[in-house]
Formats: C-alpha cells, sequence, structure tokens
C-alpha cells in the first residue's frame, strides 16, 4: 500500500448477521483479496483455526506464526498483512463487536496481552473444528428459523471458549500473583485501550479506579515488568505507527489526532519509544506477500 493512501479498513457490514465463515482445505489457497493484497484493519474481530498446515503474518508490526493446532484472534483496529500461508485444514471466522456481550468484551479487552495466540492439543482442535463446521451449516442455511440467532449464540460461546483457553495460559504465567494485582492490571488494560487518546497520565487511571498513582504503578510493575507510562506511551506509539505507514496524515496531524498539543514533543516521544524518528519510520518499505 502507499505511505499517501488511507489505512483501509475493512467492514462487516456486507456479511450476513455480522458473521463471516470460510474454511480452508487442502484446494488452492483463497481469502478474500485485500487479505492478500495489501495491509489493512478490521472493524471487527478476526480468527483463524489453523488444524494443519502454517501462517505468517504482521500484525502491528509484529510477526506472527500460527503452526499446526493454534487458534489466532485479532481485535478491530489492529492492521493485519498475511505474509505468506500453508492452509491445509482450518477455518477463518470474523464477528461484528457489537455480538460480544459486555462480560466477553471486558474479558477481551482485559486480556494483557494485544496477540492472542492459543496453542491447542489435538482434542481441543478437533472440537473447535467440529464446532465451527456445525456454525458452518447453520451459516450457510439462512433460510433456516431462528439461524441468526443461532449463529450469535454459537460465535458467543465459541468466544467464550478461546477466552477461556488464552486465560488458562495467562493463569498459569502470572500464578505467583494475588488475585487483587492482577485484577488491578486487567482493569489498567482495559482502560487503556478504550481511552488511550484521551487518558494520558497514570493519575488519570488511578483516579479512574479509585486507587492510588503509585499502587496502581507498583501493582503493573510487579505484575508485568513494566510500569504505567510504558504501556500508555507503547499503546500511543502502536497507534502512531499505524497512521504513519499507512496515511498520508502529517506528523502534526498525527499529533494532533493522539491528542498531543506539542507536536515536538510527540516526535521526541515516537524517538525514544520506537528508536527512529517519525520521519524514518514512515520511509520503511513493507515486505511483499508471498503465497
Amino acid at each position: 500500500m502507499s505511505r499517501k493512501e488511507k489505512i483501509r479498513v475493512h467492514s462487516m457490514d456486507d456479511w450476513f448477521s455480522g458473521v463471516y465463515i470460510k474454511p480452508f482445505g487442502t484446494e488452492k489457497f483463497s481469502v478474500p483479496a485485500y487479505e492478500i493484497s495489501e495491509p489493512h484493519r478490521h472493524d471487527f474481530y478476526y480468527c483463524v483455526l489453523l488444524d494443519k498446515g502454517s501462517m505468517e503474518l504482521e500484525v502491528d508490526f509484529e510477526k506472527i506464526r500460527l503452526t499446526e493446532q493454534s487458534l489466532f484472534l485479532s481485535y478491530p483496529g489492529q492492521i493485519h498483512r498475511i505474509i505468506s500461508a500453508q492452509m491445509e485444514r482450518g477455518w477463518f471466522l470474523a464477528f461484528d463487536p457489537s455480538m460480544v456481550d459486555k462480560q466477553l468484551k471486558d474479558i477481551l479487552d482485559q486480556c494483557l496481552s494485544e496477540i492472542i495466540l492459543v496453542p491447542l492439543s489435538s482434542t481441543q482442535s478437533m472440537n473447535h473444528f467440529s464446532f465451527i463446521s456445525h456454525l458452518y451449516t447453520v451459516y450457510s442455511d439462512p433460510a433456516q428459523m431462528f439461524s441468526q440467532k443461532i449463529i450469535h449464540s454459537m460465535v458467543t460461546a465459541f468466544v467464550y471458549q478461546i477466552a477461556s483457553a488464552y486465560l488458562s495460559i495467562e493463569r498459569s504465567d502470572l500464578f505467583r500473583h494475588s488475585v487483587r494485582s492482577i485484577e488491578i492490571t486487567k482493569t489498567f488494560k482495559q482502560i487503556l485501550r478504550r481511552n488511550f487518546k484521551t487518558m494520558k497520565r497514570p493519575s488519570e487511571f488511578a483516579a479512574k479506579m479509585s486507587i492510588t498513582s503509585s499502587h496502581l504503578n507498583d501493582t503493573v510493575r510487579a505484575v508485568t515488568g513494566f510500569p504505567v507510562t510504558y504501556y500508555i506511551q507503547q499503546e500511543l506509539m502502536r497507534e502512531a505507527q499505524r497512521l504513519l505507514f499507512y496515511s498520508d496524515l502529517s506528523v502534526k496531524e498525527i499529533a494532533d489526532s493522539l491528542g498531543f498539543e506539542d507536536a515536538q514533543y510527540f516526535s521526541r516521544l515516537f524517538s525514544k519509544v520506537v528508536k527512529m524518528s517519525p520521519g524514518a519510520f514512515r520511509k520503511k518499505s513493507g515486505t511483499s506477500v508471498q503465497l
């Protein structure tokens, strides 16, 4: 994609019931053209269940490799680019955020990782594959009575399974920390994901959570190894990188869109976090897709 073009946003609007499902198998790999040709961002959640094969993609400038029996879920707004794929057996599933109930959305927003990638056992992979196969049967017959309600209920159930599998892994990494410390850290991450353009000071997050700034910072650092400011800056600079790489907005316009009144301060912060200036980052070239 030319650096002069806007970030391409793909919408769920044209798909039946706010859901898109596609199997892939031994036949020639096939996904919508935009998935292959250029980086893009979605306004929906996007899931890949890979039972057999491999896939390499880039999500917000981080390369991810899916191997056999793995499950990947991306958030709305993340930028994707497929680098290579040998897809032998599995499913693509996309669904509108409006289908996610508040409890499930809170769970997803509180995940500590920006990348939800879950290795599966053979039994788990088989069960998930069977579940989506049944979902696809309903999805393929929109004339079936109550099909929309059935689809929504099944998608919600499947995403709860994804969240459960991911949280099991996350909890095993956090077993040394108290439930309260983990709760504080997750709540901070949730608020940050939803308000990073308007809330930039640790004190603002602490006030919203009714705790002191020092307690918030000490807790987040103890659980993750990094202070609150680190995550605030990472979230802001991640969006700045997206806009620099895939839009024609000037540095000042990007700074304004992210709530920075001083474009020079924004540039200094970007250089500190990303280890290069906004101008140098914008000149970076992408890698062509290989399929």
